[in-house]
Parts: structure tokens; sequence; C-alpha cells
């Protein structure tokens, strides 16, 4: 958790509640204070209770409740971002003559309902022209790259910094993590005759890493559809690396039986991906196919040639002819 970054990005609080547009002192101290550093940042509890505490303490600090919302967004999944917007419907029904609630449910929309969000942003700066959060907000959304409008995002910058003089906004949406470099680092360890134990934990780490980056693209609608598949795409690709590596470390460790039953459960894997056209069914045969070789189960890699071989017959492709006959040669030699 950056307290710095959300100091900074977040130093302002709205007119109509405040007459000043940044934390207050006392609540600077107290979040100093109470934060700390979280090396994990999947760990959603421990990243956002430094914020439900402040919010629990300063429920009337509009300020306080975007620190909130703001870590719920950077460390949450689907089910705590559906959750988080939610309790502000309900906190908008509660205070419906309250202008900082309407507000509040208005942005926890943002990156998951975000035209939805823009419309209501906007009704409310219509009716309080002056409510500078609300600017701030939509400039934020109109300089994103899904919702860009460079006209509207000038326009709400400048009544934002009006009403605010020397406040930042902040980018949207925030950086995603690169994808986690354990797994690479897995097979080289593996590869280095690397103790087993510590490759596949550390394969299983990126792997849950992973997983979690994915999270901060399948909710939000700052990703095309386009990309969230490849996202996905790519993460399905990477859990068949992983398992390839638990198997060769269960091998390397001299269990056998362990290895077998991850082997067969990746079989299983690949026999639901049939009729697939993407490239991971292929991926999925070829891997089994090398895992089979690598074990000296030379039917059951015949096998797994035979139903490249059938996959080829529906899909025509000659690097894949290619790659088919660079396998079965290797196959063959091992069979010799």
């Amino acid at each position: 958790m950056q307290v710095g970054i959300a100091l900074l990005f977040l130093a302002r609080a709205p007119m109509a509640h405040s007459a000043v547009c940044e934390l207050s002192p006392e609540i600077r101290a107290e979040l100093t204070r109470t934060s700390k550093v979280v090396a994990n940042p999947t760990d959603y509890d421990q990243n956002v209770a430094p914020f439900l505490a402040l919010r629990a303490r300063y429920p009337n600090d509009l300020l306080v409740h975007e620190l909130y919302q703001d870590a719920v967004q950077r460390h949450g999944i689907e089910g705590h971002l559906r959750k988080l917007t939610e309790e502000y419907q309900v906190l908008s029904m509660q205070h419906s003559d309250d202008l900082m609630y309407s507000y509040l449910y208005a942005r926890s929309l943002i990156g998951r309902n975000t035209p939805t969000a823009i419309q209501q942003i906007s009704e409310i700066v219509t009716e309080h022209p002056d409510f500078a959060p609300a600017h701030g907000a939509l400039a934020e959304i109109y300089a994103s790259a899904p919702f860009r409008n460079d006209e509207k995002e000038r326009v709400e910058r400048e009544r934002f910094l009006g009403l605010c003089p020397g406040s930042v906004l902040r980018s949207r949406p925030e950086k995603l993590p690169d994808p986690s470099p354990l797994l690479d680092q897995a097979d080289r360890l593996l590869a280095g005759n690397g103790n087993p134990a510590q490759v596949e934990a550390m394969a299983l780490q990126g792997i849950r890493d992973d997983e979690w980056r994915l999270q901060r693209i399948r909710p939000f609608d700052w990703y095309s559809v386009t990309y969230k598949r490849q996202a996905q795409a790519d993460l399905q690709a990477r859990y068949w690396r992983a398992w390839s590596v638990q198997v060769r470390c269960d091998r390397r460790a001299g269990n056998p039986e362990k290895a077998a039953a991850v082997l067969a459960q990746m079989d299983q894997r690949a026999t639901a991906l049939e009729g697939h056209t993407d490239p991971i069914y292929w991926d999925a045969l070829t891997t089994l196919a090398r895992l089979y070789e690598e074990g000296n189960q030379s039917d059951s890699a015949n096998r797994k040639l035979d139903s490249m071989r059938q996959f080829l017959a529906l899909h025509p492709d000659p690097q894949r002819t290619a790659e088919l006959e660079d396998l079965r040669k290797l196959i063959a030699a091992q069979n010799k």
C-alpha cells in the first residue's frame, strides 16, 4: 500500500464540505501513524484495514471515503468491488439529501460502470457547479484512454483547479502490475538443477500473482473485451507452463505418483479443450507429448501425436506441421 501516493493524488477535499482542498493535518497524521507497507498487494484485508479504520473514525470526511474506495479498487477482487458499490448505493439512499453520498455512490461506479458514473457526476456538477471533487473525477475520466475527451477534460480540469489550486489529479486507470517473473525464474532454476520444492513453490506463487493481476483487468471497463480475452488466454498458457514445472519437479524429487496425478489432470484439461481452434489446445497437446516423452511413456506420447495430426487435418498450418515433425523425430529417437 503506497500511502505517499494516496496522499499525493487525494490531497483534496470537497469545497462543499470543507474550506480546504487537502486532508486535514489530523487525518494525515493518523493515516501515517496507522498505515504500514504491506508487501503482498493481494492481501486485501491488510491493505484495506487502515482505510476502513480511518473511515470509521471520520465518517463525515469525503476525502477519507475516497481513500477507502481507492484502496478497495486497488486491492479488491470482483466480490469486494461489487460490495463497495452496493454499500455506497445504500448510503446514498439513507442520506438522500446529502450531496456527499450521492457523489460517493457515483464515484464507486468509476472503472466498473464508467458511463453511468459520468452521467451521474455530470448531473451533480450541473446542479452544484462549485462541488470540486465532481469536476476532478470527470477530468480524470476524460483523461483516460477509453473515455478520452480532450475538450471536456480541459474544461473539468480548469474548473477543478479553479476551486482547488495546486491540487493534483490522478491518472486512471492505475498502472497494471507486470506479469510475474517467478515462472520464468522457476524455469531457469529447474534447468540449472535447482531444488525441486523451491522451483515448484516459485512457479505456483507466480501463477497466484498472475491470477491477481487478471483481477485488475477483468472487472473493469478501462479495458476492452479483446484485451481481457487476451489476458485470460495468456494466463491459461502460463497455467500449462506451471503444471509442466510441477510434473518435472515431482519426477526429479522422486515422487512419480504425484507427477502422474498432475499429468493425468493436465490430460483431462486438454480433452476439455478439444475442438478449440485457438493456440491453447495445440500448445496443450505439445506440452503433454513432451512430458510423456520425458517420462518414457511412448504410447501416451504417440497418442498425443495422433491428436495433433487430427487437429492439423482440420486446421492445416505449415508451421505447426513442422513442429509436429520435429516432435515426432524426438519421440522416435527416444524409443530407439
